[in-house]
């Protein structure tokens, strides 16, 4: 460890204010780095992952989001009549999209 004299400390702390970098924004980005560490990686879900994570029914989804094509590219299905799974990350970003941008 290197020993600093409190004049030191001081103005390397003053260089740091200066250049933008406060205490303040290094932890925010600790706190960010440590949340983003933390997350699960998802890669897909399926229809109830979509219901619970927006509340809207599987009726509302089926008749006003999934039938979308921007959505359905990223849908996939291993047999007729199996389970549907939709890339999370591209999906999820279009249904913001989808709400923020084209619903009033």
């Amino acid at each position: 460890m290197i020993s600093t004299t409190p004049n030191e400390t001081v103005l390397i702390q003053t260089l740091f204010e200066m250049s933008g970098i406060t205490s303040e924004k290094v932890n925010q980005m600790l706190v960010a780095i440590a949340n983003d560490a933390a997350k699960p990686l998802i890669l897909f879900w399926d229809i109830n992952d979509i219901m619970k994570t927006t509340t809207f029914s599987r009726k509302f989804l089926e008749d006003h989001i999934l039938n979308d094509p921007r959505i359905q590219r990223y849908e996939r299905q291993r047999e007729k009549g199996g389970k549907r799974v939709w890339l999370k990350e591209p999906t999820s970003k279009l249904l913001q999209e989808i709400i923020m941008n084209e619903w009033y």
